[in-house]
């Protein structure tokens, strides 16, 4: 819940107190009273006041003395100060009070509704300056659940990718020296450049000078691998000024410092009309001086209006011309508020106040916005005999107003149009904020349901290891990516997602929440798993040559043990023991060997759904591969030169997927040494080397063909699904993909390598455990 805007009220009178307490009970406010400057100023210590209502004359401290103490460690915007007065006084009095903060005077005996207008006013004020904080603070949270990295990039599925593409932000990688690699779709149409145009100009070429040195300072920081936060200002091609906030992290390979990744929101159009709203508090003071508020008295007897010297200005109409006649005044309303306007002036006329908002139109076709208050005076009889107010010019803050009501509105079309669940936790988890996807993920129809709940409820208890690693990484590190979960929704029912966490701090850098995006994967499993199992029926086609010579052996073998048991038995009335001992031995060897055949082939053909991650052999599972593979192989003049490490770590996973990411790796580079013998069309030795060997905390292994290599541009994409370079009909473009799958899950991963024409690296990297 919003806390309410505090408002200060001191007076050295009891009695008066209270008076003023009256007046602003029906107004929402904190209300803190006191009987001195020494008390008020205890009292509001580290506190944001939203106003304050002091009394001029009071012993001790006066009045202009305690509106001083209250801003003098306020370098921006002051806390607006009403001073209530019971005389009046010279003009030096005046500007003695606006020097020590005045916004405005009430003068004893106080009117009622007028001061509650006065204090609505600046509780107007104080509201639209905390949607400006709250909005900012938003949309970094927003923007921090959208930061990517070129590992993401790299290895996510095609739907990561439009994502980047089709972004309602402006991202953009750079290299070192500033040019770019890559931009998306949003930051083109923004700054009004084509893809071919961004190749020949760098981001120093886009930023407007003074902000150059800014820049560079950020990149350096980037390079001490910082993630950075900050504001600068893009020169469109048209030369237009683009007012971008944002964040920024670095890309590293092997150490290196390769590229920056940058995303912004712009926030032009918050940033002007968060200046205004600023301008207009700030500066009151000076509006007063430049006769932003005025005042008026209408004599009902002669039907005729006086006004001050400041109403002309306001109106725009000339003090020399102007004949009092409401009519002359009416002819500048907006069309659409004469009637509105007018009866309210009939309500004064018969005896009620009167506070509207209207429009006017100057003489030169701007549309202003005044606020006006009135109050009627009676005679003895009760009769209204005149009435009068004041008007004030509130422009600025309904351009304010309606300038920060489209940017809320887009702020939430963009929060709702992720795809993911987007929620805010504080730092003892509790739900603060949540998206509509969010709610929709966690089954529940409003907020309500959700925050100010604890977030672990949502968390079999399971998986709150999991959650609480994630945490403590992301206390140290800032974010953390893509961490599968259950999350169990309001029905009770799991659903298994894929998590980021982004910490988000105050700009002191106090911790304050974390920001959650949520997705749920479940589908994409499920897919995955068929994706798997089909990938490895077309690996048993494509080896079903290999494999059928691998069982033609060992049924020659008994054939020939068979016939020659036969020819001796025509031979010889009565064969000897021994001799049939030893065929026996033979055929039982061979149909053993067959039958190990099949239970393997069998296994590797299972789903494997219910499969437990368990140690295994890696060697053996290598050779596995390579048996099912290798007469394939041998038939067509590839040599295989296996080095594998003679003794290896036990690796925890899945035997049968793993022995179904080589077999993919050893397709691949069959594939690629008959391309490049095609294009050669002249022997050359084709050769694939496997080689296995323990790096520091990992275990790693090597798949190296002399074959046709990987060209710079399927190697950005070699790893999305369905993305192939084979002829139609001989690949499903499925295979790397999978591959990477099964070893991230594996707490591994794959690097490529690969030069054109002279032959690839596949690297699978295993992270060994860590023995306590």
């Amino acid at each position: 819940m919003i806390p309410l805007p505090n408002v200060l009220i001191v007076d050295d009178l009891d009695v008066n107190l209270k008076l003023l307490e009256e007046i602003c009970k029906n107004i929402r406010v904190n209300l803190i009273r006191a009987l001195s400057g020494t008390e008020a100023l205890e009292k509001t210590k580290e506190m944001e006041l939203a106003l304050a209502i002091l009394d001029v004359r009071m012993p001790e401290m006066s009045g202009y003395e305690l509106a001083l103490k209250l801003n003098e460690k306020k370098s921006d915007i002051k806390v607006p100060i009403i001073f209530i007065t019971a005389n009046y006084f010279d003009e030096m009095e005046v500007i003695k009070g606006y020097g020590s903060g005045a916004v405005d005077y009430v003068f004893k005996p106080v009117n009622a509704r007028i001061l509650q207008s006065k204090i609505n006013v600046f509780l107007d004020l104080f509201n639209q300056k905390q949607i400006i904080l709250r909005e900012t603070k938003l949309l970094e949270k927003l923007a921090d659940g959208l930061t990517v990295s070129n590992s993401d990039l790299r290895k996510s599925e095609e739907r990561y990718f439009n994502l980047f593409n089709n972004a309602n932000d402006l991202i953009q990688i750079i290299n070192p020296t500033g040019k770019f690699i890559a931009v998306n779709k949003k930051w083109l149409k923004t700054l009004e450049y084509s893809q071919e145009e961004v190749k020949n100009i760098k981001v120093f070429d886009i930023i407007r000078k003074d902000k150059l040195q800014q820049i560079g300072a950020m990149i350096q920081k980037v390079k001490e691998r910082e993630s950075i936060n900050f504001e600068t200002i893009f020169i469109s091609k048209s030369g237009k000024e683009i007012m971008v906030e944002g964040n920024g992290n670095g890309l590293f390979e092997d150490g290196k410092f390769i590229s920056l990744v940058g995303i912004f929101r712009d926030v032009t159009e918050r940033k002007l009309a968060e200046d205004k709203l600023k301008e207009s508090q700030t500066n009151l003071e000076e509006a007063q001086q430049i006769a932003q508020i005025g005042s008026w008295q209408l004599d009902l007897k002669t039907n005729t209006v006086v006004w001050s010297k400041e109403m002309f200005h306001i109106y725009d109409i000339d003090p020399e011309t102007f004949d009092g006649n409401l009519d002359t005044v009416f002819n500048i309303f907006h069309p659409d508020d004469v009637e509105l306007s007018k009866n309210e002036i009939n309500n004064l006329k018969i005896g009620n106040s009167d506070t509207i908002d209207y429009r006017i139109i100057h003489k030169d076709g701007s549309i202003h916005y005044l606020h006006r208050e009135g109050e009627v005076v009676i005679d003895k009889k009760g009769k209204p005999i005149r009435n009068f107010g004041t008007v004030q010019d509130i422009t600025d803050r309904k351009l304010a107003e309606q300038a920060l009501k489209v940017s809320e509105e887009k702020y939430r079309t963009m929060l709702n149009a992720s795809p993911d669940g987007i929620m805010i936790i504080d730092m003892k988890g509790i739900i603060a904020e949540v998206s509509g996807i969010g709610l929709e993920l966690l089954g529940v129809e409003n907020g309500d349901e959700l925050i100010g709940k604890h977030f672990f409820r949502f968390v079999p208890t399971e998986e709150k290891i999991i959650i609480q690693e994630a945490i403590k990484k992301t206390l140290n590190e800032g974010i953390v990516q893509n961490i599968e979960l259950k999350i169990r929704k309001k029905n009770q029912s799991l659903f298994l997602s894929e998590i980021s966490l982004t910490l988000i701090q105050n700009p002191d850098e106090a911790l304050n929440s974390f920001m959650i995006t949520i997705r749920d994967i479940s589908q994409r499993k499920k897919i995955e798993k068929k994706q798997i199992h089909a990938d490895r029926m077309v690996n048993l086609g494509e080896m079903a040559s290999g494999i059928a010579h691998e069982i033609n052996q060992p049924l020659n073998t008994l054939s020939l043990v068979i016939d020659n048991i036969l020819y001796e038995a025509t031979k010889k009335e009565n064969i000897g023991k021994e001799y049939l001992k030893k065929k026996s031995k033979k055929i039982f060897t061979n149909i053993t060997r067959i039958k190990n055949i099949i239970d393997h082939i069998r296994a590797f053909s299972r789903t494997n759904d219910d499969y437990v991650m368990t140690g295994f052999g890696i060697n053996l599972s290598i050779n596995n591969a390579v048996n099912m593979i290798s007469k394939q192989l041998e038939h067509i003049d590839i040599s295989l030169d296996i080095q594998l490490d003679e003794n290896p770590p036990l690796i925890i996973g899945n035997t049968f997927q793993f022995e179904q990411v080589i077999i993919n790796m050893l397709s691949n580079a069959k594939d690629a040494l008959l391309e490049k013998k095609k294009i050669r069309k002249e022997p050359f030795g084709m050769l694939i080397s496997i080689k296995s060997f323990k790096k520091k905390q990992s275990f790693i292994i090597e798949i190296t063909d002399n074959g046709i290599g990987i060209s710079d541009e399927d190697m950005e994409n070699i790893i999305l699904p369905f993305y192939t370079t084979k002829d139609t009909g001989k690949g499903t473009g499925l295979g790397l993909s999978i591959s990477f799958q099964i070893i991230k899950e594996m707490n591994g991963a794959i690097e490529i390598s690969s030069n054109k024409h002279t032959g690839t690296t596949f690297k699978i990297i295993l992270m060994l455990q860590n023995k306590e």
